[in-house]
């Protein structure tokens, strides 16, 4: 699928304006507790967290320019912050997240759509990410 037609389907599950903010909160939190956890496990000299993020990273590169420039400053912030958390902490994050996330689908009335297709999981932040670019710039929604 294009960038703009997993957006499209993206968008459809998330038209309230509550499930919308609690997404804003909840992605990045999750994407900050998955940091933690994974940089407490090494591969080598390498933590794990930097491996899923590059993998991340490679993907969103095939999808869209902006996205995977807007997703890698947002994964930096996120893993100079994660990486310095203890794992429990990065659990407690990851969960509060998808909290945030359920209490969201629960507005929305509908279930996640990661459910139907996992690949809406890596979806999730580069969406966000874009969301928070077009408002601070005002360009709209996500292309």
């Amino acid at each position: 699928m294009t960038k703009a037609e997993l957006f499209s389907e993206y968008a459809a599950y998330h038209r309230d304006p509550r499930n919308r903010l609690c997404h804003f909160i909840g992605i990045p939190t999750i994407v900050l507790g998955l940091i933690a956890i994974a940089a407490s496990l090494r591969l080598g000299p390498i933590d794990l967290a930097l491996v899923l993020l590059v993998a991340t990273l490679a993907y969103y590169a095939t999808l869209d320019f902006l996205g995977t420039l807007l997703s890698a400053i947002a994964f930096a912030v996120l893993y100079a912050l994660g990486s310095h958390l203890g794992w429990q902490i990065g659990l407690a994050a990851f969960v509060i997240g998808w909290v945030f996330q359920l209490v969201g689908h629960r507005f929305e009335g509908s279930k996640p759509k990661f459910l139907e297709n996992v690949i809406y999981l890596l979806i999730g932040p580069i969406y966000i990410f874009e969301e928070w670019f077009d408002m601070a710039t005002h360009r709209g929604g996500p292309a």
